[in-house]
C-alpha cells in the first residue's frame, strides 16, 4: 500500500509538472494580433488585388533603393490576401464586421485556427510574414509564427522581380531551429501547399518564393 502512495504520488507530481510546463510555454509563445495590425488599405480594396500587386511589382523600377522594398512588402500583402481567397478562403473579409467563422479566420475547426497572414517590412528591410494562430478546444492559446525572409532583387533588361529566402523563423519571441521546419515538411504535402501561391513560384525544398513580371 505504501508503495502504491508512492508511485502515486510520483505520478501526481509528473502531471502537476508537465502541466504547468505546457503553461510556462503557451505563455511564453502567447501574442495577441487583431484586425489593426493588418495593412488596412489592402485589406479594404475593392479593386482586383492580382492586377494591382503587379502594378506594385513594376513600381520598383523607378523606384529609390528604400521604396522598393516598400513596394515588395505591398506586393506581398497583396499576393497573400489573393492567394487566401482564391485558394483557402473566398469569403475571408476579417474588416468587414461580419462576425462570421468565414469572414474571419483564414481556416477554422474545432481545434485550430489561423485568423491573419500579413507581411511587414522590418528595419533591415526583411519581409517578415505573420501567421497568426490559436486553439480554444481545450486551453485557449494565440501566438504567431514570424518568418523572415531576405530581399534579393533582379531589376535588368530581362526581367523583373524578385527572390525571398527564409533565414529565421520564431514562435512569437521563441526562435526555432530549421531542424524543426524541415522535420515538419517532411510530413506535409509540398506541393499542394506550393500550388496555393496565386502568384510567383514557392519552393519549399530551399524556402525560397520567386517573382518575376515573365512569370507571375
Amino acid at each position: 500500500m505504501k508503495f502504491i502512495k508512492v508511485f502515486l504520488s510520483i505520478i501526481i507530481g509528473l502531471i502537476v509538472i508537465i502541466f504547468v510546463g505546457v503553461l510556462i510555454f503557451l505563455n511564453s509563445i502567447k501574442v495577441e494580433v487583431t484586425d489593426d495590425d493588418l495593412p488596412q488599405g489592402i485589406y479594404t480594396e475593392t479593386g482586383d488585388l492580382e492586377s494591382i500587386s503587379q502594378v506594385y511589382l513594376l513600381g520598383i523600377v523607378v523606384a529609390s533603393d528604400a521604396d522598393q522594398y516598400t513596394l515588395i512588402n505591398g506586393f506581398m500583402n497583396y499576393m497573400i490576401l489573393d492567394s487566401i481567397r482564391k485558394n483557402i478562403n473566398p469569403d475571408y473579409d476579417p474588416l468587414a464586421d461580419l462576425d462570421t467563422v468565414e469572414a474571419d479566420y483564414v481556416t477554422y475547426d474545432k481545434n485550430f485556427y489561423i485568423d491573419y497572414i500579413y507581411a511587414n517590412l522590418n528595419d533591415d528591410n526583411q519581409i517578415v510574414v505573420t501567421a497568426a494562430f490559436g486553439s480554444d478546444s481545450i486551453i485557449k492559446v494565440d501566438s504567431a509564427l514570424n518568418l523572415v525572409f531576405d530581399i534579393d532583387l533582379d531589376i535588368s533588361f530581362t526581367n523583373i522581380g524578385f527572390t525571398l529566402t527564409l533565414v529565421d523563423y520564431s514562435l512569437s519571441d521563441t526562435a526555432l531551429s530549421f531542424q524543426v521546419l524541415d522535420f515538419i515538411m517532411s510530413k506535409l504535402d509540398k506541393t499542394e501547399i506550393e500550388g496555393q501561391m496565386s502568384m510567383g513560384v514557392l519552393d519549399l525544398d530551399t524556402y525560397t518564393y520567386t517573382l518575376s513580371i515573365l512569370n507571375p
